[in-house]
């Protein structure tokens, strides 16, 4: 008699596929707050030592730890600002935007102190769910996100990408991805965590979350102060969470 059992081997696959949706209670991010490391983080573009997080591009984004020095990325004085937790004892930082400009020292004219260099420049944080998303659930995401007290320009556009694969993009570039959530305005307030929360329907099998500056919702840029500026918008990230919710009924 021919046995139509499934193997051993096939039942957790078998099983997936007959579960209509995740826990609600289920974190779909892992280490959101960026406290477990694999390796101690000591100064600048060491985001991959935060376990299950990496960079989009090869701009290099930071994580913040009281271990390392108030010169690079300490907690609460680093070279970006001064930033306390949201919450626990770390947290992630990333560029939003840099113009890649450099000093001319030829220039009399106090505000042509800068030339334009290569390219604008932008960074992407990038961590793995824990599970697929699964299609046509609803989900929210939440973080909290703070523009750093020696950003001189804050930037629209702020966002989070949910893809099936991760990027890996040779370039210091924006991306062009579409992202399903995204901040509508620009943060013109300084070193104050600000929380995001959203929902969204998944398109089903997304296994990568991406949070950062896409120009699909555009890229006014915008001056805080007056005069010559540092021409960059750097963000604090922290407590990146991801659950599944029930879809609220739409009105008639």
């Amino acid at each position: 008699m021919l046995d139509l059992r499934p193997t051993l081997g096939l039942l957790p696959f078998l099983a997936a596929g007959m579960l209509p949706a995740q826990d609600a209670s289920m974190e779909l991010v892992r280490n959101g707050g960026f406290e477990s490391v694999d390796k101690k983080v000591t100064t600048y573009d060491q985001l991959r030592n935060a376990t299950g997080w990496t960079n989009g591009t090869l701009g290099l984004s930071e994580v913040f730890s009281e271990d390392a020095s108030a010169k690079t990325v300490g907690i609460p004085v680093n070279d970006y600002g001064i930033m306390k937790p949201f919450e626990g004892q770390a947290y992630a930082g990333f560029f939003g935007w840099k113009d890649d400009v450099r000093r001319s020292y030829d220039s009399s004219d106090p505000e042509e102190v800068f030339v334009p260099g290569w390219n604008s420049y932008s960074e992407y944080i990038q961590g793995e769910l824990v599970q697929p998303l699964v299609e046509g659930q609803t989900y929210e995401l939440s973080f909290q996100v703070a523009l750093s007290g020696n950003s001189d320009r804050s930037i629209l556009g702020i966002g989070a990408f949910f893809g099936r694969t991760a990027r890996n993009y040779q370039h210091r570039k924006f991306m062009e991805e579409v992202p399903q959530l995204y901040i509508d305005k620009p943060l013109k307030e300084k070193s104050v965590w600000t929380e995001f929360k959203e929902t969204f329907v998944a398109d089903g099998g997304e296994t990568v979350i991406v949070i950062g500056v896409f120009p699909y919702v555009g890229l006014e840029s915008e001056r805080l102060i007056e005069g010559t500026d540092n021409q960059y918008a750097y963000y604090y990230l922290d407590a990146v969470s991801l659950k599944r919710v029930e879809a609220t009924p739409s009105e008639d």
